[in-house]
């Protein structure tokens, strides 16, 4: 095993000692909260993924791969019949998607993972052999690993300069007057004057810096102006113990133009609520009654009693003579993504 500093070892060094000696095995980056794995075979990367971060079927959703509905299915499947599979390997099993389905979004997850790492200037590293179980890693001869570093990291400095995540654009002059670059038309189609470059991200198969840098291009050629106004994006609480599914909840309500701010622990969405301030909570029914608990403590906490929320839930929920339910919407999983963003803006007091 090796281990030790990114001070003392840069990412970009260790990639190329490991590509250039075709090593196999694991490396696993630490920096405060947050994890990544990314699994090497003869040199060459085979898997990647952070925590928390992406995910697989986040990134099959917005690739147009499956589903918001059909990722909640594999996900119940994954947790109750083959805990140890990778989700994609699951989606080619069952006919979701083909092989080169699930290599194009391994390939573009891994981009992710390592144009995330490349922001890291300390943390901890270790690397250790293979491990056994094959079934985390999907088949294919992998992704070169000094390529996809080299499309990182120009990717880093043709990106370098971007809007603000919560900027609104206006339409300003003529597009066909400029020549737009590539990506420009695309971004362009969702500017309408409303919607934050956040959102905007979140409906584009595109990572958010390159998104947030087309709508700067944008500006400086005077297609589109940034708004004097602020987008009226409320704010949802989340709190799911899984990060796939709450990944996805991110994503949908993204494009539905909300913010999200997402917990994985029950205990801390009373005090999430109160530093934040959500206008509606969203709560993941993960262990039978642990989320209807959730909902009685907020019910119970004065000045956030009244705020609106929606448990999501696995069957249809049933009171008692002995304890009634606290006031709350129900949407029974797997649902579809339109019905999600339909229920919450119903919460909120919004049209959609």
């Amino acid at each position: 095993m090796i281990q030790g500093s990114l001070k003392n070892l840069p990412l970009t060094d260790m990639f190329q000692l490991i590509a250039n000696s075709q090593k196999s095995g694991i490396m696993t980056l630490t920096r405060f909260e947050a994890r990544a794995r990314i699994y090497f075979d003869l040199g060459r990367i085979s898997y990647a993924h952070m925590t928390p971060g992406n995910h697989l079927g986040e990134i099959m959703v917005r690739m147009d791969m499956l589903t918001f509905h059909d990722v909640q299915e594999l996900l119940k499947r994954q947790r109750h019949e083959s805990p140890g599979t990778l989700l994609g390997r699951m989606a080619v099993e069952l006919g979701y998607i083909e092989e080169d389905d699930l290599l194009a979004a391994v390939e573009l997850q891994a981009l992710e993972v390592l144009t995330e790492l490349m922001s890291w200037t300390d943390g901890s590293f270790e690397f250790t052999p293979p491990a056994n179980d094959a079934s985390q890693v999907p088949a294919g001869d992998g992704i070169d690993a000094l390529a996809l570093l080299m499309q990182v990291v120009h990717g880093l400095h043709a990106y370098e300069d971007g809007v603000s995540p919560d900027a609104v654009f206006l339409r300003s002059g003529d597009p066909t007057a400029v020549e737009l670059p590539a990506g420009g038309w695309e971004v362009l189609g969702h500017v309408d004057g409303r919607r934050s470059a956040r959102s905007i991200a979140a409906e584009i198969d595109m990572s958010e810096r390159k998104v947030f840098h087309l709508l700067a291009t944008l500006a400086s050629l005077g297609v589109v102006e940034q708004a004097p106004y602020p987008a009226d994006e409320p704010l949802v609480l989340v709190v799911t113990p899984s990060e796939a599914l709450g990944r996805l909840l991110r994503l949908t309500l993204h494009r539905a133009g909300m913010r999200v701010e997402l917990t994985a622990v029950y205990d801390e969405a009373l005090e999430r609520i109160e530093s934040h301030h959500p206008q509606a909570l969203v709560v993941d029914e993960d262990k039978e009654g642990v989320a209807w608990d959730v909902v009685r403590e907020v019910r119970k906490s004065g000045a956030h009693g009244h705020l609106p929320v929606l448990l999501l839930v696995d069957k249809p929920p049933r009171g008692s003579l002995f304890r009634r339910l606290p006031r709350a919407e129900t949407l029974v999983k797997p649902f579809h993504e339109v019905t999600l963003q339909r229920q919450v803006s119903k919460l909120l007091g919004r049209s959609f």
